[in-house]
């Protein structure tokens, strides 16, 4: 398996455990928010989107493919941006829970366009 091979399987498997863990967590934001209070809950996610972001440095710098030089790269990044803070604003600064449903909804939309545009490395991801 080539390095390449070995991080980006560390790369997506990551991106799928950081789905889980994000959709898991919002769930029970929404029914039953003392169940955040444990404590693999805040640690668990930190550590998995760290391996996250080092292993996307890693396919960049194997790859030669750069934010701000690949428009598709830096399409991913300002998603990223913006799915981390809706995310923060969902499990942080939202109190109602109906707000904090719409803010979670809009940080899984984000992740999706994300997603597709990795897949397709086309910043519109499929909205052509």
């Amino acid at each position: 398996m080539s390095a390449w091979s070995l991080v980006l399987a560390v790369h997506v498997s990551t991106a799928v455990i950081s789905l889980s863990l994000f959709v898991l967590r919002g769930w029970w934001l929404l029914r039953d928010p003392a169940v955040l209070e444990n404590k693999w809950l805040r640690v668990a996610p930190h550590g998995n989107d760290t391996l996250l972001l080092v292993s996307a440095i890693g396919l960049a710098v194997l790859t030669r493919q750069y934010p701000g030089a690949d428009p598709w790269l830096t399409a991913k990044v300002l998603g990223l941006l913006l799915y981390i803070g809706l995310g923060m604003t969902a499990f942080r600064v939202t109190r109602r829970p109906a707000a904090r449903a719409i803010v979670w909804i809009g940080a899984l939309v984000v992740y999706t366009y994300i997603v597709l545009v990795a897949v397709t490395r086309d910043p519109s991801g499929l909205l052509l």
